[in-house]
């Protein structure tokens, strides 16, 4: 069989067009809203980036994960994955107004007095690391690992593209198994920096595989919606077969059952230990209004996709599995909600309007990026010696 030589995307300008259009007015709504209150501001606009960002790395870490592996059945899907785990350096520049204005944020930028004696004395003990230049060059790192990462499997991709050389797919495996330690460094002390650090004495061993088993169970799904949003266009969509889908839907699967787990886990041990500093993170997550949403992310981010997964059938069929995955991005976005806010705002049940407009403007700018990302490119990686293997794959 021969691969089919799809031709460069061209296309997209008008996706193009509308998701900058979205971008740009939903941060410049964000920015106005800075005005009427900057901490909610600054609030609402860490979720959008936190999740978009989570969205990104997360198809970083799938792509690094696949060419380790040296999987075959996923080469149809890497274009794609390597277009979104390119944006590193577009999330650099969104960082910018929370390193601005991270004192609204994170309490050891600026301790006050009612913070208490015991927490002003961790703060004092953990000086050392928590400090505004340390911070900036750790965010630094992150970038740069993530940047330099992404931006060299896109461009071997590329290069293979033009020259066939088998010598870019050898270049590629070695780069996703051996970053890979890197990228699980950098992303777990994310986690720790920009959203464990909102409360000034709360710490968690297994905060970072939390966040990062609902980054993953994110990315894959929108590589799910996007296979199916381009099924019937000339573009990556068209080459899946359902014995994709069905790999990927298993994939969404476990790792719906891993998130599942390390949530557990968490809340069982801390429970266990019954540490005031460590509880009280849960105690308010879990009474009042915050426990409703705990009640959610319980229902609507394990259980119901849980019980729809386990159907066969279902995850080979590329619409009802997109419908799955599309649930799934909006429980991500109810789970980034409940890991903010609660520390942000724990006396009352509040989610800024900021949180909506931020969300939508880094998504449409994140978006445009991409595809501005894809045009002039092929779709999926033509001279991939393995192409083959992946376009045959059925379903077991």
């Amino acid at each position: 069989m021969t691969p089919p030589v799809l031709p460069r995307f061209e296309g997209g300008r008008r996706a193009l067009g509308i998701s900058a259009a979205l971008g740009v007015a939903g941060l410049g709504a964000t920015a106005i809203g800075a005005f009427l209150d900057v901490r909610q501001a600054l609030a609402g606009y860490l979720f959008g980036f936190t999740y978009w960002l989570g969205l990104s790395l997360g198809a970083l870490l799938l792509l690094a994960s696949f060419h380790a592996s040296k999987a075959r059945w996923p080469v149809v899907l890497r274009r794609a994955l390597e277009v979104t785990a390119a944006l590193a350096p577009l999330f650099l520049l969104l960082f910018v107004p929370l390193a601005l204005g991270m004192r609204h944020l994170f309490p050891w930028v600026a301790p006050s007095a009612n913070l208490g004696a015991h927490t002003l004395e961790v703060l004092d003990h953990r000086r050392l690391y928590n400090n505004v230049p340390f911070f900036l060059v750790r965010a630094a790192l992150y970038f740069l690992t993530w940047g330099l990462v992404g931006a060299l499997l896109h461009r071997w991709s590329v290069r293979q593209d033009a020259t066939g050389d088998v010598r870019w797919t050898l270049w590629q495996r070695r780069l996703g198994g051996g970053s890979l330690p890197a990228l699980g460094l950098t992303f777990s002390f994310m986690t720790l920096d920009w959203m464990m650090a909102l409360e000034a004495t709360w710490q968690s061993t297994v905060y970072a595989a939390y966040v990062f088993s609902g980054a993953f169970v994110g990315g894959l799904a929108l590589m799910i919606v996007a296979g199916a949003a381009t099924r019937d266009t000339r573009h990556f969509g068209s080459l899946l077969s359902p014995g994709h889908y069905h790999r990927m839907g298993t994939l969404l699967f476990a790792f719906i059952c891993f998130w599942a787990y390390i949530a557990y886990s968490q809340l069982m041990l801390i429970w266990v230990a019954s540490l005031p500093e460590e509880v009280s993170w849960y105690r308010v997550r879990l009474e009042d209004g915050w426990g409703v949403m705990s009640l959610v992310l319980l229902l609507g981010h394990f259980v119901i996709p849980f019980a729809l997964l386990l159907s066969r059938e279902l995850k080979a069929r590329p619409r009802a599995l997109a419908a799955v995955s599309l649930w799934m991005l909006g429980m991500h976005a109810v789970d980034v909600a409940w890991l903010l806010f609660p520390s942000l705002f724990p006396e009352a049940v509040v989610i800024p309007w900021t949180a909506f407009t931020a969300w939508v403007g880094m998504g449409g700018v994140s978006v445009a990026a991409a595809i501005w990302r894809s045009r002039g490119a092929y779709p999926v990686p033509v001279a991939d010696p393995y192409l083959v293997h992946s376009l045959q794959v059925r379903p077991p």
